[in-house]
């Protein structure tokens, strides 16, 4: 006798819409799952980034009407700032 045992999916991928304007992250705290991306679009005139020191979170230059993207990896607390504006600063959650 033969036992398969099938897997549970757990939810699909899901794209997290945040903004920058007004050289602020909106919303300033993104909660994601591993696997979700996060699309930073940049409503400002200048060049923007998300990125988190020490690990491989980077959008690179974000153009102004450009959207930048990073897939969420390990879970934990990751603090991001705009490498042009180190006074912008985010926070994502990966649970």
């Amino acid at each position: 006798m033969t036992l398969v045992v099938a897997g549970c999916a757990g939810p699909a991928p899901r794209t997290h819409a945040t903004e920058i304007r007004g050289f602020q992250y909106l919303p300033s705290v993104v909660m994601v799952s591993a696997g979700d991306t996060v699309a930073w679009t940049n409503l400002d005139l200048v060049p923007h980034t998300a990125s988190a020191s020490g690990t491989k979170m980077d959008t690179g230059s974000i153009e102004s009407k450009g959207t930048g993207r990073v897939v969420a990896g390990a879970k934990g607390t990751y603090s991001y700032v705009c490498a042009f504006h180190p006074d912008m600063k985010g926070t994502l959650v990966v649970q």
